[in-house]
């Protein structure tokens, strides 16, 4: 058991220490809150519940200038959910693999089962993130 002294009484110093990491630690946890990728969380939610995989067709394959000299590749595709509806979306791929594709081109699509529009092809360029919560998620 730990007793203290009737008259214990912090310094001026130490007041100011732990006032000063307190609004750190809310700085801090606010930061964090305002970097979240909320969309990414959500995605990844869904698609515990769930992905099922059906075959697209590529209707468009097109590049778009980035940063400096380099291009980002892409690849527009239709899917059918299993309700039947079509569903188009886009994926952003390496060369390598975009290269593969041409308009008519069949491919393997992935889609969140409660969520048919949230569709994902083999080899789509991911964030970091999304990788590494699918991995703890699975």
């Amino acid at each position: 058991m730990v007793y203290f002294p009737k008259n214990h009484s912090r310094t001026p110093a130490q007041k100011l220490v732990r006032k000063l990491i307190g609004v750190a630690a809310v700085a801090l946890i606010i930061f964090a809150f305002w970097n979240m990728p909320y969309d990414i969380l959500r995605e990844e939610r869904f698609r515990l519940y769930g992905e099922t995989r059906t075959t697209g067709l590529v209707t468009e394959v097109r590049t778009e200038a980035s940063q400096g000299d380099s291009r980002t590749y892409f690849i527009d595709y239709k899917y059918i959910d299993r309700d039947g509806f079509a569903r188009e979306a886009e994926a952003s791929l390496p060369k390598s693999v975009w290269d593969k594709f041409h308009p008519g081109t069949r491919l393997d699509v992935l889609y969140v089962t409660g969520r048919p529009a949230l569709s994902r092809v083999h080899g789509e360029i991911e964030p970091k993130f999304q990788i590494w919560l699918r991995s703890l998620l699975d």
